[in-house]
């Protein structure tokens, strides 16, 4: 085996970097450089993203001042200076809004076209398709606007998508194609009522589709009120006679029971009586239930005026009288006296 000296070997690596030495260290400089220009270059981006949001912010506002103008010109300052950021989508989007705001049908397509061929998300692609579309049925261009509607693929649009498709069915006097779209919206999801209303227009009421009216409820009958207790008028209790004075005119049959208010005078319990003659027990009262009362019978004149008897306002129940009652004074007749014993002779006792 060959051996090498220590000169030799010094020799080889003269030669090997010579050879090699150059494009290591040219190797090494890129490397440097790539790793350095790599973060220099994410350092830009995000000061773009940056610098791209807080512009895309400022325009925003302005929309929603709103002032158009404003919003016109931080719009175009956006485009101009990042037209390659994620918000220069959304800028155009918004400003194709203005201008269909502002009656510039033609500035607006021109904005959508623009998101359609530049933006880089499928979704918003579409959203510009779908307002494209709603643009060119304004202005007329059904055909164009049905192509644009062809080449949606998002699923969360077919709601508005065929919603939009039966606008265009039923502008080109398709009833049919219409009434299919309509349906088609609400079996996706579409909560529109206008979009119900919609199709309600357009179908044809039949006999499978006619709801009947809901019968109405059986008529609610009121149970019959409770019978009120009957209640004695007052001045029917008793069918006795009333006390009268002498200068009391017959009072004459009524058909109806008349209440009169009793005088005030004081109250007593018992009817005053002047003779001690017996009286009957006055029956109980009846309450009857409208009948015509007997008339009542002419009162027999009295000599001496009494007192009226006045009766509670509620009914009670008479008692009998004792056969022989002391008679009550009365005024201006005389106390009668007393029957003459049987033992005792003719003339005041001494």
């Amino acid at each position: 085996m060959e051996q090498y000296t220590d000169d030799e070997r010094v020799e080889d690596l003269k030669k090997w970097w010579s050879e090699n030495g150059l494009s290591l260290m040219v190797g090494i400089v890129l490397g440097i450089a790539a790793i350095f220009g790599w973060r220099y270059w994410n350092s830009y981006r995000d000061n773009q993203a940056e610098q791209a949001s807080l512009t895309y912010d400022a325009f925003v506002k302005a929309v929603e001042k709103p002032d158009a103008e404003q919003a016109r010109q931080r719009g175009q300052g956006l485009l101009a200076e990042f037209p390659n950021s994620a918000y220069a989508a959304l800028t155009t989007l918004r400003l194709a809004k203005l201008a269909v705001d502002d009656g510039d049908n033609a500035t607006a397509i021109q904005r959508l076209q623009w998101v359609i061929d530049h933006a880089k998300l499928a979704e918003l692609q579409d959203i510009a398709r779908f307002r494209l579309a709603r643009v060119l049925f304004a202005v007329g261009q059904l055909k164009d606007a049905e192509k644009q509607l062809d080449n949606i693929t998002t699923s969360s649009l077919t709601a508005e998508l065929e919603e939009l498709r039966g606008d265009l069915y039923l502008a080109g006097k398709d009833v049919e194609k219409a009434r299919t779209a309509y349906a088609t919206a609400l079996a996706a999801g579409g909560t529109n009522r206008i979009l119900q209303i919609k199709l309600n227009n357009l179908t044809a009421p039949t006999a499978e589709t006619v709801i009947a009216a809901p019968k109405p409820p059986p008529p609610v009958t009121e149970a019959p009120p409770a019978p009120a207790p009957e209640t004695v008028p007052v001045g029917e209790s008793a069918p006795e006679e009333p006390a009268v004075t002498k200068e009391q005119a017959p009072v004459e049959p009524t058909p109806e029971p008349v209440a009169t208010e009793p005088t005030s005078v004081e109250a007593t319990p018992e009817p005053v009586a002047t003779e001690p003659t017996s009286v009957e027990a006055a029956p109980e009262p009846v309450a009857t239930e409208s009948t015509p009362i007997e008339p009542i019978p002419e009162p027999v004149p009295v000599e001496a005026t009494l007192e009226p008897a006045v009766t509670e306002p509620a009914s009670i129940e008479p008692a009998p009288i004792e056969s022989t009652p002391e008679p009550a004074p009365v005024e201006a007749t005389p106390e009668p006296a007393p029957p003459a014993s049987p033992t005792s002779p003719s003339g005041p006792s001494s």
